[in-house]
């Protein structure tokens, strides 16, 4: 199967739902039923809610799924390389919300970039757009990633973003939320080798 992703033509496609080994929940608590992972929880002492980790790495290539979140409060989509053996954040997808204090933002959608950044010392760059994902309604997602760039779909929006730490392996995606249920379905990682 051939795919076209900007100017590069990929082939052997792969397409991976992440298995149960694959899987990793941290914080809150999961239920799989009828093909829906529901996850429930709130913040911990350290400011972080639950988050379920897919370890499917991939330098080029497609995470995508479904979601529904129980409130309108913020979702954290996470995309993780490993530059030097150690993970680190590439990519942070912020929706109906952006960092820190932006959590309470309703009408945004935050791309966090971390160029130059090293544990001690995060160094992120930030872009907002307008947008509002509604509670209670399934959204379709997908974040495209393909030499320095990344495209990030809702719902038949796009928006594209660069980093050179996308030309790192994506190592783990993550989905999380801060209070409530987030519901996600039909995971995927489509990996790509280029021709």
């Amino acid at each position: 199967m051939l795919v076209a992703c900007g100017s590069n033509v990929l082939a052997d496609l792969e397409v991976v739902c992440p298995s149960e080994k694959q899987t990793l929940l941290l914080r809150g608590l999961a239920e799989v039923s009828r093909g829906v992972r529901t996850v429930t929880g709130s913040v911990d002492a350290t400011g972080h809610g639950p988050i379920t980790y897919y370890t499917v790495p991939f330098r080029k290539g497609i995470f995508s799924l479904s979601w529904k979140a129980s409130d309108d409060k913020c979702l954290v989509f996470v995309f993780d390389s490993k530059p030097n053996g150690k993970a680190t954040h590439a990519l942070k997808v912020y929706v109906n919300g952006a960092p820190g204090k932006g959590k309470d933002e309703r009408d945004v959608l935050a791309l966090v970039t971390y160029d130059g950044s090293v544990h001690a010392d995060k160094k992120a760059t930030i872009v907002k757009h307008d947008h509002y994902s509604a509670c209670n309604q399934w959204h379709e997602m997908s974040v495209t990633f393909g030499g320095d760039k990344a495209i990030v779909s809702i719902d038949e929006k796009s928006y594209a973003v660069s980093s050179e730490r996308f030309l790192e392996p994506i190592e783990k995606c993550g989905v999380g939320h801060f209070s409530g249920s987030l519901q996600t379905r039909d995971v995927k990682i489509q990996r790509h080798d280029e021709l």
